[in-house]
């Protein structure tokens, strides 16, 4: 297992968390995990490249090691600009890499069409963006987390790791045993009590404020100012077939994907969400490919 460290940064008033692999100095790739999640997930990915790199990982506000805000509300705007900062703080001067997962990826592709010319290659693991919406839903949505702010989410507990693990194993069966002992361990700590408490700001939980502030339609107009090539990783039992109920006419998964002007999907059959902890041996390869030729076919 390669080893990581930790650094510590100030981001917009926030202290954050960004786990760091290999040479200072080598080129860089930013991994940016998702929704309930951590930078730690990235490690057998991390493991699988065989080139040459510094791997740069932030724990999103308010999970993992970064810190809390404090509010009750997460909202959407707030991840790109902490994106922006990151980026800016470790390579400001040329455009990056991105890798992203999930919301993570979501993210980071509406920030690649916002400012397109920060961007070398940006890779979306398994992400579709926001659910379908219009301004009909707007009420039922505000009412959605006013009631929710009303009554706070209270922190998760489990009785220990092996409690956890068998929560992460349900809900990701594809995951091996070994990964999904590592993840546990980064998704919780011990609590004074002798409990396992995860470690996401419990106002994460019901993704109001990203679900408000983050509109299919908007993501769209923006993923068409994307410039820098784009491969898309899909897994068949992942996100697309939780999201069948989310797609109507006019943004149907190839309409969404179709938005990319410069853009390689590529489907895992048998593979689940979590595909950077599913498949990472075979996703490794096939980014290092991409990252160093882009949507050319190899020599």
């Amino acid at each position: 297992m390669k080893p990581s460290e930790s650094r510590f940064l100030q981001i917009r008033g926030l202290r954050y968390h960004v786990r760091s692999w290999g040479r200072e100095g080598a080129p860089i790739l930013f991994m940016i995990h998702g929704w309930m999640d951590v930078s730690a997930s990235f490690q057998f990915l991390v493991d699988a490249l065989k080139n040459d790199w510094q791997v740069l990982a932030p724990d999103w506000r308010g999970y993992g090691l970064s810190q809390w805000t404090g509010s009750d509300t997460y909202w959407y705007g707030d991840f790109l600009a902490d994106l922006d900062h990151i980026l800016l703080h470790f390579q400001p001067d040329t455009p990056v890499n991105l890798i992203a997962h999930s919301f993570g990826a979501n993210v980071a592709c509406v920030y690649a069409g916002i400012r397109p010319e920060r961007i070398a290659r940006l890779v979306n693991i398994d992400a579709y963006g926001a659910k379908s919406t219009t301004s009909n839903d707007m009420p039922r949505m505000l009412k959605r987390w006013m009631n929710r702010i009303r009554k706070p989410h209270p922190h998760q507990y489990y009785d220990s790791y092996l409690e956890l693990e068998a929560r992460l194993h349900r809900t990701h069966p594809r995951i091996p045993p070994d990964r999904i002992e590592f993840i546990a361990r980064h998704w919780g700590k011990p609590s004074d009590d002798g409990r396992i408490m995860l470690m996401h700001d419990p106002a994460h939980a019901s993704n109001a404020g990203s679900h408000l502030s983050n509109r299919l339609d908007d993501s769209m107009v923006l993923w068409r100012e994307v410039t820098a090539p784009t491969l898309i990783l899909l897994a068949r039992q992942g996100g697309i077939l939780k999201r069948k109920s989310d797609m109507v006419p006019g943004a149907m998964a190839e309409d969404r994907f179709g938005s990319y002007r410069n853009r390689r999907e590529i489907w895992f059959e048998d593979t689940g969400h979590m595909m950077h902890l599913e498949r990472p041996a075979e996703l490794a390869p096939i980014i290092e490919d991409f990252i160093r030729n882009g949507l050319e076919p190899k020599d």
